[in-house]
């Protein structure tokens, strides 16, 4: 196995928290960068749904979908962390989550993970899912670095009373309300990054792309309604070309404020010392 070839599962047990979202716009940018901006491979682990093929234009990585019921799982795994790849493992909720946790610990193959991300929204819930993802992964291997992603965050200058269940009683009103996520997270709780809340997460899936390809895209949309400007054009082609124009720009500017800072702080989170 090559080291310089990460290895990065993105997991949680809770469903609705954008495990795909985060795998396809995070860290598959992250990991293709990585790699020489070289297509990388993501394995998406769930039988019952395929998020990932609301990608199907994506050239950043080779996509694949596993059966986590196969009887043969465990070697599976070993035949694909045996690769010399980089790549981003997505893992399904509920029960496929255990599943391939066991499957995971059973094969060794835990041990050869570089870090797990766990995607998390500003629920109680939440809190208590990802602490417990936390406690198990970290059982069976203490030295997995982990990185806790709080997803759909409105703004950053208030994220910690938005994700208090995360953070703690930041306000000192709710006491020990939040104590059942208390200091489960040990000195990992410092490694998060954020996703903001944005439209553009939309409108990139309905284009099949990721934020991150939109963001470097070479096309002038300006030049091109100016154009249209000199022409007998009709009224759809100039919204459709304002549409696109917006999408660019705003592309551009997520993958600046968001993308880029969150490719930073993993930089920093992977190269912390223990």
């Amino acid at each position: 196995m090559n080291a310089n070839k990460l290895k990065v599962a993105v997991i949680s047990s809770k469903g609705g928290v954008g495990k795909s979202t985060i795998s396809m716009q995070l860290i598959t940018p992250y990991l293709y960068e990585k790699n020489g901006k070289k297509a990388i491979t993501h394995y998406e682990f769930d039988d019952e749904n395929s998020d990932s093929s609301s990608y199907a234009a994506s050239n950043l990585s080779v996509r694949h979908q596993l059966n986590v019921s196969s009887p043969l799982l465990r070697e599976e795994l070993a035949e694909i962390f045996a690769l010399d790849e980089m790549m981003c493992l997505d893992i399904g909720a509920n029960k496929t989550t255990m599943t391939l946790i066991e499957a995971l610990n059973d094969s060794g193959m835990i041990n050869f993970l570089d870090f797990v991300v766990i995607p998390m929204l500003d629920g109680e819930q939440d809190g208590i899912n990802a602490s417990f993802i936390y406690s198990v992964l970290k059982g069976y291997n203490p030295d997995l670095k982990f990185v806790f992603l709080l997803n759909r965050v409105k703004e950053i200058e208030y994220v910690k009373y938005q994700y208090e269940n995360f953070f703690g009683d930041v306000r000192g009103v709710f006491k020990n309300i939040n104590a059942v996520v208390d200091n489960l997270f040990d000195e990992d709780r410092e490694n998060y990054i954020c996703m903001l809340d944005d439209e553009i997460i939309k409108y990139s899936r309905r284009f099949g792309l990721t934020i991150y390809e939109m963001a470097h895209l070479e096309k002038n949309f300006i030049d091109e309604l100016k154009n249209l400007k000199q022409s007998d054009s009709k009224a759809t082609e100039v919204k459709l070309l304002s549409f696109k124009n917006y999408i660019a720009k705003s592309s551009k500017a997520y993958h600046k404020d968001v993308l880029q800072v969150a490719f930073n702080d993993l930089d920093i989170i992977l190269n912390k010392k223990d």
